[in-house]
């Protein structure tokens, strides 16, 4: 099964493409649409399979796009313990997820978000992020992911960020990276492995770790 998660908030117009490719080509996909992220969807026509949220901040477009459509709604109160993301994440069980949200906008979302991500990953989770500029690929472990670079622009931004200051990440090895790395190791507090980028020429990339926990970010040029 695979989920696609559509918050509020700041996310780019490229993301529709691949939230209507997901829906139309995958028997098992699921969207979930949380509170705002029904905007989104209703601005490209995407009915969600269900929305979840306390609601307090998605419009009355929003809400008519739900009433027109039928669209099951799970509210919750404004008041509680946890974001809308989180909620929406909490119905994944061991699925495969994508999260779309912004990755820009409200720091302590992005953070947060971020954080909820990487947490699944080391559950066991097979989980990306992405606004429709930037992508997120959260690595935890003995872990690697491999992209494809075709879709982007020549001017494509790559970076590693590691996130956790107490254990560095261990094994580094890239492939089709104009700065290439090798068994290398990474510590959090530093930006040497940002801003690389595809070889050009390159169709793919990949990054592989032996230990610890990254963040592969590849962001399109606006």
């Amino acid at each position: 099964m695979l989920y696609v998660i559509v918050t509020g908030g700041p996310i780019a117009d490229q993301a529709s493409a691949l939230i209507k490719s997901l829906a139309e080509n995958s028997e098992d996909s699921v969207i979930i649409g949380c509170d705002s992220g029904v905007d989104y969807l209703a601005k490209f026509n995407i009915i969600p399979d269900m929305v979840v949220g306390d609601m307090d901040s998605i419009t009355s477009n929003g809400l008519e796009f739900i009433k027109n459509n039928n669209i099951f709604v799970e509210k919750y109160p404004v008041e509680k313990d946890w974001t809308d993301s989180e909620i929406a994440l909490g119905k994944t069980d061991k699925d495969d997820v994508i999260l779309v949200c912004p990755v820009s906008g409200r720091l302590d979302h992005v953070i947060a978000n971020l954080q909820l991500v990487l947490k699944l990953k080391s559950e066991g989770k097979d989980i990306a992020v992405t606004d429709g500029i930037t992508c997120v690929y959260p690595l935890f472990g003995k872990d690697k992911v491999e992209v494809d670079v075709t879709p982007y622009s020549g001017n494509t931004a790559v970076s590693l960020i590691p996130w956790n200051f107490n254990e560095p990440v261990t094994g580094v090895t890239t492939k089709g990276l104009y700065y290439a790395l090798k068994d290398a190791d990474l510590g959090a507090g530093s930006t040497f492995s940002f801003s690389n980028k595809p070889r050009k020429n390159a169709d793919k990339i990949s990054v592989s770790i032996k230990s610890g926990m990254l963040l592969v970010t590849v962001t399109n040029a606006i």
